[in-house]
């Protein structure tokens, strides 16, 4: 967070202040604070706010101490009430738009972020943090605007020009790809920008028809994270080789037999609607066209569930109602309301199809389901911000698909009928159709027309498809892998009965 300058504006009469009281409390809370004794300063920046209400150094402050304490949702009105006492002050308003940006707040992030370029027009910081909120608010336009001048500055020209590419590659000018092509040829330039600029540029470049330069840009892009994984210290074959014992543990356990002795523990409610399969395989669209609906909150990749489930099977009917209180209430703190319906998109969770059954056998659990061999090239065209260390290489990741199908096959065997495929390319196919069944017979929501024009309403959107799920449907993605057949030899390997036929 920025500092504030200790400048006293001038005050607005009508409160009864004891400034100098108040600037007593302001010199011994300092003295506090910097000897990080942060409890007896907040104390003393107390003091000051009551004695001179109307001084914006004691708000601001605290709201500095509660953000060093990780109290973000205190923070935020002390610095609405600091930027409402002196209008004027940057940081304020910068420090207000980075707690609502934690906080998710993106509309209040956005105005707050913009009234700190209104008083400094070349502050760096709240410009790239502005461009990233309106990305995802979905205001692409604008996000780009800023994007584009912070690529004019050295020290934001890679970061912006990834990020131009990636919100829009269609829309990358002939000048942007001569300097994406310079950065990803430049040595000179960090390996972890030049990941970056590789995945970016292997998007631009797929967009204008080169399809053998975007593989070779994407191939580059994923060595580059290889290495760098490697560095650290992470064995992506012992990983996936890991998620392989764990997905056979987890069928071994849940066998008819168990799920018929657990039955009986559940929670009746309908609330959640789980959205469970592979990574890029559609599951962001199925969230967003039942966001659209009224009824219906979407909270994204929440991964509540496999945080609740990481010590282990649930191991009797009183743990199984636990869990299940435990996680509404999680659900709960994540912005659902208690009533109506929501989306827990954490797609690691057709791990945990037999503990939701168990949990909640009313519950919705949709398996986003895509053509194999367009999902697994559609995570290696991709840089996930966290996370999914085996989608790098392509025999891994068709390893990591076989193990997913696998298990979602088990489920089919011991829950029939529990889980509900939606077929991405059907979607595309026949959107209206389509939607309309996913909202009534897949989740048994009335009907409602805001769900056909979800692109039209799609909220803020931070996965890797924010800017396609604020388009309406297209088939631009569907086969995309027959114009890299020849490059795919091992992913088509790896999937081994999954894999698609291949011309002849």
């Amino acid at each position: 967070m920025k500092r504030a300058r200790a400048k006293v504006e001038r005050r607005p009469a009508g409160s009864r202040r004891d400034p100098q009281a108040a600037a007593a409390f302001l010199s011994r809370a300092a003295g506090l604070a910097a000897a990080g004794q942060l409890a007896d300063a907040a104390r003393a920046y107390s003091q000051a706010e009551a004695a001179d209400p109307l001084d914006f150094r004691a708000p601001i402050s605290l709201a500095s101490i509660d953000m060093q304490l990780g109290r973000p949702a205190e923070a935020l009105p002390r610095l609405r009430r600091a930027a409402e006492l002196n209008p004027g002050l940057f940081e304020a308003h910068h420090n207000r738009g980075a707690v609502a940006q934690v906080l998710q707040l993106w509309d209040e992030a956005a105005e707050a972020y913009a009234a700190a370029l209104r008083l400094r027009s070349d502050a760096v910081e709240s410009r790239r943090n502005l461009a990233i909120v309106l990305a995802i608010l979905g205001r692409v336009d604008e996000a780009l605007a800023h994007h584009r001048q912070l690529a004019g500055k050295p020290e934001t020209r890679a970061w912006a020009l990834t990020r131009i590419a990636l919100l829009r590659p269609a829309g990358a000018t002939d000048a942007e790809l001569v300097a994406l092509r310079g950065l990803a040829d430049d040595p000179a330039v960090a390996d972890a920008v030049r990941l970056e600029v590789q995945f970016a540029l292997g998007e631009v470049l797929e967009r204008r028809g080169d399809d053998a330069g975007a593989f070779a840009a994407f191939e580059a892009g994923n060595r580059l994270k290889r290495q760098a994984l490697a560095a650290e210290g992470v064995d992506t074959g012992a990983l996936v080789r890991t998620h392989a014992e764990a997905a056979r543990a987890v069928a071994a356990h849940y066998t008819p037999a168990l799920i018929a002795q657990r039955r009986g523990a559940e929670l009746a409610t309908s609330a959640p609607i789980f959205v469970v399969g592979m990574p890029r395989s559609g599951s962001t669209l199925i969230e967003q066209i039942l966001a659209s609906h009224p009824e219906v909150a979407a909270l994204g990749e929440t991964a509540v569930l496999p945080k609740l489930l990481e010590r282990g099977f649930p191991a009797d009917k009183a743990e199984i109602r636990r869990l299940a209180r435990r996680y509404l209430e999680q659900m709960r703190a994540a912005g659902w309301k208690g009533v109506g319906r929501f989306v827990d998109k954490t797609l690691e969770n057709y791990l945990h199809v037999g503990a939701i059954a168990l949990m909640f056998p009313n519950a919705v659990i949709l398996h986003a389901v895509r053509e194999a061999a367009d999902t697994c090239l559609s995570c290696y065209r991709q840089l996930f911000a966290t996370g999914a260390e085996t989608l790098y290489d392509l025999a891994e990741i068709g390893a990591e698909y076989v193990t997913y199908r696998r298990l979602m096959e088990h489920w089919r065997t011991v829950l029939p009928g529990r889980v509900i495929d939606v077929d991405h390319e059907a979607l595309v196919a026949d959107p209206e159709r389509r939607i309309r069944w996913l909202v009534t017979e897949a989740c048994g929501l009335p009907w409602n027309d805001a769900c056909l024009a979800f692109h039209e309403a799609a909220g803020p959107v931070r996965t890797a498809s924010s800017s396609q799920v604020r388009q309406p449907i297209f088939a631009t993605s569907i086969q995309r892998w027959r114009r890299h057949e020849a490059r795919l030899g091992p992913l088509l390997e790896a999937l081994g009965p999954y894999a698609p036929a291949l011309r002849s």
